[in-house]
This record gives structure tokens, C-alpha cells and sequence, in this order.
């Protein structure tokens, strides 16, 4: 039997860091920022921890070095650890995930089908919709899609969690951020009614075109979140076990909100 205080008498696995970059693109859907490996396949970034490196530290690196992306942060996303995952040998995978903008990325306005980056850059970087990544491996594909169930599942019950937004915005903006995220239309009303005991409203109101100014909001904190479900009031269906406490009625619900401001100056715009 293996000396237990030796742990050079038990095999070890190698630990990577594979980084799901996940990018909505306007009218073209939720994308993934695939690297380039130098012997003609496509991948997420990733790589082997080296010698004494701590995960956050091989993060930094594979995004520094292989798709030019400083000073982030990605989220912990699972842990991969079929023995069998990797054709090389066993590899334990810790994936990550990050959300981008595509200028944040360094793609510009890459909601034109036309606009590519620079062609140098190409041959190194791209981006992919996320139903469409077969030129992955296995691995790398269950990589996509579990960042993109657990981006999908985040925004249903938090506006923006990855702050891609402007500080203030309106509802529409938030709707059309989600429904990229979603990869379907959003019912307006039910979307409002989620999402509005979330938000703070600014007092403010911004132009969208036609129609009167929206109303724009910010994200309500932590703390006052939380200062909220303090005193939550219970529903109709609890009356009997909270006697004395009444339920909201319906009427307490903002009127539509996509948006409108009627706050705003007859020119329409942000005041």
C-alpha cells in the first residue's frame, strides 16, 4: 500500500484552465471567442498550470497570451474531471466564464456581419455563435454549453449580471440585452414584472426613437436588495397565517413600462 505522507507514490493529474468568453452580439445572437493554437485547431484559451501557478494566475495568463484580453476576472464555472476527457492524458478541468462586450473584446461593432477585426488578428482570434461550434473538441463544446446554460439561467432572475450596460438604462435596453442572452423574444409585460424589483429608477428618461422618452433605471444594491426581503409582505394565498397584514394589490405594478416617461420634455430628450 502507498506511503500516504508521500504523495509522489500516487498518480496526479494535470490541472488546466479552459475560459468560456461569452460576447452577445446585436442582432446576430450570443457568441464565444475562440483562440487560435498554432497546429490548425480551433479552442477555448486555455492551458496547463505551471509549477507553483494558482488558477486565477493561469486565467490571467491564457487570456493575456492567447486572446489578448487584460485585467479580467472570470467566474469559476465547474470542474471537469472525466479521467478519460483528454486524448493526452488525465486532465482535470477547471473551466471558467466571462462576458464581454464585442468592443471589449477588441471585435468593434461586430453586429455587422462585415466588420472583422484586424485580418492579422483573425488568424488568431474569432468569434463563433454558440449553437455553432463544431469545430471544437467534445470537451471544449461541453465547456460552451454549460457557461452558456449558466449565463441563460443567471439572467432570468438578474438584470445585466455582467454590467454590460450603460450605469443608466432603460427597460427596452435591458429587454434587448436579455433577449440576446436568451436566444428568444421576451413577453414585455412578464419581463417588466421580473425584472422591476430589481431596479432603481433614475428619475430620468432618455429618447428611443418614436414614441415618449423611457424611463431609465439603474441596478439596485445588494443591501437594499436585501433590506427588501426583510420585510417582504406576504402573498394573498399567506393572509391566513399573517393576520393582519395585507397582500399588494395589483395595482401597486407600474404601468407598461418599455416605457413611458411622462416626465420628459416635450423635445424628447434626457433631462
Amino acid at each position: 500500500m502507498p506511503d500516504s505522507t508521500q504523495l509522489t507514490q500516487f498518480p496526479r493529474p494535470s490541472v488546466a484552465v479552459d475560459t468560456a468568453v461569452l460576447c452577445p452580439v446585436p442582432r446576430r445572437g450570443l457568441h464565444v471567442l475562440l483562440t487560435h493554437s498554432g497546429d490548425g485547431a480551433w479552442q477555448l484559451p486555455g492551458s496547463i498550470l505551471r509549477p507553483q501557478e494558482r488558477l486565477a494566475e493561469a486565467v490571467a495568463r491564457c487570456l493575456r497570451e492567447k486572446a489578448r484580453l487584460v485585467d479580467r476576472a472570470p467566474v469559476q464555472l465547474h470542474v471537469f474531471d472525466q479521467p478519460d476527457r483528454d486524448d493526452r492524458g488525465w486532465v482535470i478541468s477547471v473551466a471558467h466564464l466571462d462576458v464581454l462586450s464585442t468592443r471589449d473584446v477588441g471585435f468593434g461593432d461586430a453586429s455587422s456581419p462585415e466588420t472583422e477585426p484586424d485580418p492579422q488578428d483573425a488568424r488568431r482570434r474569432k468569434l463563433a455563435p454558440v449553437h455553432s461550434v463544431r469545430e471544437l473538441s467534445a470537451e471544449h463544446q461541453e465547456i460552451v454549453r454549460v457557461a452558456v446554460h449558466r449565463l441563460r439561467a443567471l439572467h432570468e432572475r438578474t438584470p445585466d449580471p455582467f454590467g454590460l450596460l450603460p450605469e443608466e438604462f432603460s427597460l427596452r435596453q435591458l429587454r434587448e440585452l436579455h433577449e440576446i442572452v436568451s436566444g428568444e423574444n421576451l413577453q414585455a409585460d412578464t419581463f417588466r414584472r421580473t425584472m422591476l424589483p430589481l431596479l432603481a429608477p433614475t428619475g430620468q428618461a432618455v429618447s428611443q426613437g418614436r414614441g415618449r422618452p423611457a424611463q431609465t433605471f439603474t441596478r439596485r444594491s445588494e443591501i437594499a436588495l436585501r433590506s427588501d426581503a426583510d420585510h417582504v409582505i406576504p402573498s394573498a394565498g399567506d393572509a391566513d397565517q399573517a393576520a393582519g397584514r395585507a397582500a399588494p394589490s395589483t395595482g401597486d405594478v407600474p404601468p407598461s413600462a418599455d416605457d413611458a416617461a411622462p416626465s420628459a420634455g416635450a423635445d424628447g430628450t434626457r433631462r
